[in-house]
């Protein structure tokens, strides 16, 4: 199951202007990925997930080094599954926090279910971010945390 709307996840990393194509179904968010996503979805990304410049380069560091970064004119098919994968939470936080500003300043805070830590850090791993998915769904549904 993928929890959000991949249009929005599309969106959070720059949709068609970035990405060079409308992204509409899991299938072609995945084929993009596999291809390796242009680097500029970094910025995109950080842009949506966070509002502080220092918040924006911890971000664009879980997806890709710094000179990595600088190297290469595209993500790594490894590095765009980080970078869907920041994604998606932040798009879901977005939808079941109802505002891009309370997703922000959400996905920055520490929190306790996530070991003190803040979720957008949480999430740039596969089993960080189903944790992060599991609370934002719970939040979404108003079931308990």
């Amino acid at each position: 199951m993928y929890p959000v709307n991949v249009a929005k996840v599309a969106a959070t990393l720059g949709g068609q202007r970035i990405l060079g194509t409308q992204l509409n179904t899991v299938s072609e968010l995945a084929a993009a990925v596999a291809h390796g996503l242009p680097k500029t979805v970094v910025g995109e990304l950080t842009t949506h997930a966070a509002s502080d410049p220092e918040s924006r380069r911890r971000i664009a560091a879980l997806v890709v080094s710094p000179a990595t970064f600088k190297r290469s004119r595209q993500l790594s098919p490894t590095a765009s599954e980080r970078a869907e994968r920041l994604a998606r939470v932040t798009a879901l936080a977005q939808q079941a926090l109802g505002s891009d500003d309370e997703a922000r300043a959400w996905l920055s805070e520490n929190h306790l279910l996530l070991g003190g830590l803040p979720p957008i850090e949480v999430a740039a791993t596969d089993l960080g971010a189903r944790q992060v998915e599991r609370i934002l769904l719970n939040i979404e549904h108003n079931l308990p945390v």
